[in-house]
Formats: C-alpha cells, sequence, structure tokens
C-alpha cells in the first residue's frame, strides 16, 4: 500500500560558500557611519577611504544648470572635510538634482504665480499652480538626503563633532573612576 520514497542526502561539505555572490546593502563608508553614529567596532570596515581634497571631485555626469553649480559648491565644501567617498557620491548627486529641482520650481512660481486660472466646462477656476507641489516634493527629498551629510541644522553638531574627534562624554564616566584615599 504505501510506497516509501528514499531520499538521498546532499553532501554539502564540498560546497565553497565563499564562491557564491550573495546581493546584499551597499557598503557604507567608515566616515558615514560615524555620522549616522552607529560607528561600533564590529561595523567598521576600514576599507572605505575618503576622497582626498576637492580637486579629486569627479566631474558630474547627466547634471546641468543649477544642479551643476549646487555639486560644485556642496561637493567641494564636503570633500575637503572628508565627509565624501566612492560611495556616497550618487547620494550627493540626487541631493543636488532635487535641490535644483526645487530652486528652478520657486523661480518659475515667483514668475508665474502661486496659483493658475484653469479654463473648465462651467468657467474657469483658480488653482495651486502644480509646480508647487513638484517643489514640496523636491525640498522634502533633499532634506532627508541633506541630513547624510549633515547638510541640516540638526545633523551638523553630529558632523562638527566627527570633524573634531570630539567624543561624546559618557554620562556614567564619573561613577567608574576609583579614588584611592
Amino acid at each position: 500500500l504505501f510506497q516509501a520514497k528514499l531520499i538521498t542526502k546532499i553532501d554539502i561539505t564540498k560546497i565553497d560558500i565563499s564562491q557564491i555572490e550573495m546581493k546584499g546593502r551597499k557598503k557604507i563608508s567608515d566616515a558615514s557611519k560615524r555620522l549616522r553614529g552607529t560607528d561600533q567596532p564590529c561595523r567598521m570596515d576600514g576599507e572605505l577611504v575618503p576622497m582626498a581634497p576637492a580637486s579629486t571631485l569627479p566631474k558630474p555626469k547627466g547634471l546641468k544648470g543649477t544642479a551643476k553649480k549646487l555639486y560644485q559648491l556642496v561637493g567641494t565644501e564636503l570633500a575637503s572635510k572628508g565627509l565624501i567617498d566612492a560611495v556616497n557620491i550618487d547620494l550627493l548627486l540626487a541631493y543636488c538634482r532635487e535641490m535644483a529641482l526645487y530652486q528652478d520650481m520657486m523661480k518659475d512660481l515667483e514668475t508665474e504665480g502661486y496659483t493658475i486660472t484653469v479654463a473648465t466646462k462651467t468657467g474657469s477656476i483658480k488653482q495651486v499652480n502644480p509646480k508647487r507641489k513638484i517643489a514640496e516634493n523636491a525640498l522634502v527629498a533633499a532634506k532627508t538626503l541633506a541630513s547624510e551629510f549633515g547638510l541640516s541644522p540638526a545633523s551638523r553638531a553630529r558632523v562638527a563633532a566627527m570633524i573634531a574627534g570630539i567624543q561624546k562624554k559618557d554620562d556614567f564616566a564619573d561613577f567608574e573612576t576609583v579614588d584611592e584615599q
């Protein structure tokens, strides 16, 4: 009645796991980890080094106008502080694109106005200019990216402390010292 199938064991000792490439998150530089406050010794690579001075900042690909100017300004500043490396150069490009989009839309809004008149079947109505929503979304995205580099006021203190090499004082350090009398 019952047929039992014979299951053979697979010999997994013959598979070399080091040759299997696994996808995962992109590596984050040690400087970025210090900036975020996640610089635990077990997470530090020591492999990703910041770019040298601003002269080695790679030329932007596909940036034009305002975005290109922002890239030169912000990129030079971040490179001089050692906060740019090969991994997070794409984040800088994204930040510059978002801020350029915001600035360009705001310039257009200043000339066109914040409301537009739209013709409908029953007449015309005033609506909020759609460029306003584009500008708002670009600013939200730029703020998110800015916090990664310490460009926002809230994260600037962390970056300043990182650059100066100041470690946050341990609140319990005073209790750990033993006075010998």
